[in-house]
């Protein structure tokens, strides 16, 4: 199997070759291919020489736009702060007063937002490259996510009780402008449309908000990802044990889960048909040996893929640090082990 063929089988419920493996990698592909991350944000092309640089070295199973990047939010009115040594954050939200703020915000078109725009041709890059070879697995925030970096957190959080239907406005302009940025990423040609949400960690709202909140919106870009014949994965950060079943229940077709999570818990929870995505440490991947790495993957695949359903990847972004031998170790090692 090339390796578009075994994510795919994998995502679809068949038995692969070996695991496949989808790190976790942004800045640390500049690192491995000698380019300036802040250059590649600006340079679909410079973008594209690292992606393909990294998936050629390691042989690993996916090629990934710039993920992560809050450019929606950015497209809408908040700033974007990119500084060299500094992962990319947002700087000034938008939305502060809710009677003055909302008119303001952008309703941006991708195809001429120039940050979107890079994003996207980047997208377009990888697919004339790898089509039907390795999957395209581009980056699209969660709602809660995009309406946090558009209110700020905390204010979020006080709106859960406080100002409930003007959060509930933001939340449906937000997944509005979500889908249509996703419906242009699968114009571009990605295989598979990643949802990232830090906010809906256990360790930042509880299941409930996270039900009231996160997964209604959630569920509703998930279903338009996949109404178009694109694979949707979703990832939140930090402990999500007590959510598992509710995160699965957006219909996500795969489901990466942080290395708070036990892997051999959460498959019991769900059972052998749901695919999972994760998770070992990024703590190992930055400061342990190729030995550690090794063994932290094998166990991953020994609590929860012994059936197939598992894509390996680091619990979160794996950081600039980690050295280019542990990368090998986790990718070999999780190809060494054929699914029975």
């Amino acid at each position: 199997m090339n390796s578009y063929e075994r994510v795919m089988s994998v995502v679809s419920g068949l038995k692969p070759d070996v695991t496949p493996v989808i790190p976790w990698v942004r800045e640390w592909c500049s690192i491995q291919a000698g380019i300036d991350f802040i250059e590649e944000i600006e340079s679909a092309e410079k973008h594209v020489d690292a992606q393909s640089f990294c998936v050629s070295r390691f042989g690993y199973d996916c090629v990934w736009d710039l993920l992560g990047m809050s450019a929606e939010s950015e497209a809408m009115g908040s700033e974007l702060k990119i500084v060299k040594g500094h992962v990319p954050s947002i700087s000034k939200n938008i939305i502060h007063d809710y009677s003055t703020d909302l008119s303001k915000l952008k309703f941006f078109d991708p195809y001429t937002n120039r940050r979107l725009a890079t994003i996207l041709e980047g997208t377009r890059r990888l697919r004339q490259i790898y089509a039907g070879k390795v999957p395209i697995v581009a980056y699209v925030q969660a709602p809660l996510r995009h309406v946090s970096m558009l209110r700020g957190t905390e204010k979020v959080m006080t709106d859960v009780f406080k100002q409930k239907d003007n959060l509930r406005k933001l939340c449906e302009i937000a997944t509005d402008s979500l889908i249509v940025y996703a419906e242009a990423q699968i114009k571009a040609g990605a295989d598979i449309i990643c949802l990232g949400d830090p906010v809906s960690s256990g360790a930042i709202i509880s299941k409930k908000t996270w039900q009231e909140w996160g997964f209604p919106y959630t569920k509703r870009l998930v279903d338009t990802i996949k109404s178009k014949g694109v694979k949707a994965m979703l990832h939140v950060c930090g402990n999500t044990t007590d959510r598992l079943e509710s995160l699965a229940a957006t219909g996500a077709d795969i489901l990466s889960l942080d290395m708070a999570v036990d892997f051999g818990k959460a498959r019991e929870i769900l059972g052998p048909d749901v695919c999972l995505m994760g998770n070992v440490s990024t703590t190992t991947l930055a400061t342990g040996t190729p030995d550690e790495v090794r063994a932290e993957t094998k166990a991953v695949i020994m609590r929860a893929g012994r059936n197939g359903r598992l894509i390996i990847s680091a619990g979160c972004l794996i950081g600039e640090t980690c050295p280019a031998g542990n990368m090998e170790a986790m990718v070999s090692s999780a190809h060494e082990i054929r699914i029975a």
